[in-house]
């Protein structure tokens, strides 16, 4: 802990590791849906953090924000014989007691995890959990609890009973976000994703309302609705899909290097198609009970955070779209636009063919030049064809302006008057200069990820995972990567837009 006169803690920020069961007890395997394989480099980064906060004789916060753990693209839990189609096909709605049993088996399918994170808690360094959009179950009693055990259990063993009571004190789980005052704002950010927010994202107060847990489908995001009912239909090759802009980039991929799997999963998952008519229809079903207990919940945070009117304003910033406009701009609205126009091109092209054919035909030379003319127009029409079909699918993807996440993050500096805001979600490493009511120096970070993501399309020097991670140091803040080889944090490489 900080001796007398030390520094403020120094803050570690990171997200997105996306835990699933990890490896299988039974077959010495990973299970098919999981994505971080990297504990033992976890380990080690753990390690490092003790010894450097060791060696400056300061105290230590590192708060993983969000999607540490994916109940969300995840192997589902067993149903019984009872249990409908749907929980059949894509297992039951996630309630308090079955996040807790699924966390219970992610932290058991990681286990150098487990012993990471309790060596950063035996070491009396605090430990904060926020929720993301693929652990918002994160927020329940039940979740702590498994999560609790596991860690604490851990502690007790390497370090004994005395510890574990001192580690107990030093984890927290937080429902919403990390704020130090004057310093840095902490959320996940995916409610300024309208594909990825809830209407409704403080859950703490359903826990044991069965109207509210009843109605929790209901306010499932796009995003989270095809991971599970789409995505994950795609096994060890299934998605963690943070924007729009990453759908197109696994299709790419899969169209150049698996095309016979998408296409059986395209014609094997009709019942998508039905789940997809239900979840638009979940747009005009009230969820009241769901609202209330929201509602209660952020009430109680503006009075114990003391942020009153404040937080309520930055809870005004999420972006929610109706369902049915969302699933219209997100789905149908590109397959209506490409389809039209490709529809036009190919009348126009057809036109064009035929006026070409009837002027071959119509010209008096010897036979074998017009069949040579017919062969020279059908080879530039299949040209054009394959060209217009290739630029479809790996034409660059235009910039998506303006950024949400910035703007929030603007919002919130300009609201609370923080040096840092960060957020993870989208899977990007990102450092934008922000303005700052009281002038100096405002950054917005976003921690980037610690699993494997598809190549982006500026090409930078960079590994195909990195381990990233937020250092805040008194006011001063850097975006970093842990290098297992060198066994320390290097700068992550960023370049200039």
């Amino acid at each position: 802990m900080s001796p007398p006169g030390a520094a403020v803690p120094d803050i570690v920020v990171l997200s997105d590791l996306h835990l699933g069961r990890g490896r299988n007890a039974e077959t010495g395997r990973f299970h098919a849906l999981e994505a971080f394989f990297y504990d033992e480099d976890f380990f080690r980064f753990c390690e490092h953090l003790c010894r450097e906060a060791a060696e400056r004789r300061n105290g230590l916060v590192v708060v993983f924000n969000g999607d540490t753990f994916d109940l969300l693209r995840i192997e589902p839990e067993p149903v019984g014989e009872d249990a409908t189609r749907r929980e059949k096909r894509y297992g039951p709605v996630v309630t308090p007691d079955r996040a807790g049993s699924m966390l219970k088996d992610v932290l058991l399918g990681h286990p150098r995890f487990v012993e990471g994170v309790a060596l950063l808690l035996a070491s009396g360094h605090r430990v904060v959990f926020l929720p993301g959009n693929h652990d918002i179950e994160l927020q329940w009693p039940d979740a702590h609890a498994a999560v609790r055990e596991a860690l604490l259990s851990s502690v007790r063993a390497s370090r004994g009973a005395e510890a574990e009571s001192r580690a107990k004190e030093s984890l927290s789980f937080e429902p919403w976000f990390f704020h130090v005052p004057g310093r840095m704002w902490v959320e996940h950010g995916c409610q300024y994703d309208a594909e990825s927010s809830f209407r409704y994202h403080l859950r703490s107060r359903a826990q044991g309302r069965a109207d509210a847990l009843a109605q929790l489908e209901r306010d499932l995001p796009l995003g989270s609705f095809c991971q599970r009912y789409l995505y994950n239909a795609f096994g060890a090759l299934a998605f963690v899909v943070p924007s729009t802009r990453a759908n197109l980039r696994y299709v790419r991929w899969l169209v150049a290097n698996r095309p016979g799997l998408l296409l059986r999963v395209l014609a094997s998952h009709g019942p998508f198609g039905l789940q997809f008519l239900r979840r638009l229809g979940t747009a005009v079903v009230p969820t009241r009970a769901l609202e209330q207990a929201h509602t209660e919940e952020l009430e109680a945070l503006c009075d114990a955070s003391g942020l009153g009117e404040k937080l309520r304003r930055i809870e005004g910033l999420k972006k929610v779209a109706p369902s049915l406009v969302l699933a219209v701009r997100a789905l149908v609205w590109p397959v209506a636009k490409w389809g039209t126009l490709g529809l036009l091109l190919a009348v126009a092209a057809s036109g064009a063919w035929f006026t070409l054919f009837d002027v071959i035909a119509t010209l008096q030379v010897e036979f074998p030049v017009r069949t040579l003319l017919f062969l020279l127009l059908n080879g530039i029409t299949a040209v054009g064809l394959l060209a217009g079909v290739s630029y479809a699918l790996w034409r660059e993807a235009p910039e998506v302006r303006p950024r949400p996440l910035k703007r929030a993050a603007q919002e919130i500096a300009s609201e609370l008057d923080v040096g840092v805001v960060t957020f993870g979600h989208t899977h990007d490493e990102v450092l934008w200069r922000l303005d700052r009511p009281s002038g100096g120096k405002a950054w917005y970070f976003n921690t980037g990820t610690w699993i494997a993501v598809f190549s982006h399309e500026v090409m930078v020097p960079r590994d195909r995972v990195q381990y990233t991670f937020l250092q805040v140091r008194g006011a001063d803040a850097e975006l970093l990567r842990w290098s297992p080889s060198l066994g320390r944090s290097v700068p992550v490489v960023l370049l200039d837009e």
